[in-house]
């Protein structure tokens, strides 16, 4: 396979301490300062759009809550242990709709709580 003839050249000015840094990070990877930096340019993916962004932030949260319920369901495999939980959950749930319903004695609401 031949090398492809690369005959432009791409000019950078870096502090010192930035070329001993790329140097470094280039001799850490067995590279060539020259290969280093072009494989770290040419290998980066720029995501460009908002929207590329919100859908990456969506699959971590899904990641997270599959994760969270793949724990759960290993933390209670036993079924009574689920129905035990399952209850104190809903418990918890209707306690707080009633203190979201509910208005601080005292007190009268006019108007509906917004939601």
């Amino acid at each position: 396979m031949t090398k492809p003839n690369r005959t432009a050249w791409l000019k950078l000015r870096v502090t010192s301490a930035e070329k001993e840094a790329i140097a470094a990070k280039a001799a850490a990877q067995g590279q060539t300062v020259t290969d280093f930096i072009r494989q770290r340019a040419l290998d980066y993916h720029l995501r460009q759009t908002p929207l590329e962004r919100e859908h990456v932030r969506q699959l971590a949260r899904i990641g997270a809550n599959l994760n969270q319920l793949a724990r759960w369901a290993n933390t209670f495999k036993n079924r009574a242990e689920v129905v035990q939980v399952l209850a104190a959950l809903w418990s918890m749930e209707q306690s707080l709709q009633n203190a979201d319903t509910r208005p601080p004695q005292g007190e009268s609401r006019e108007e509906p709580p917004c939601t």
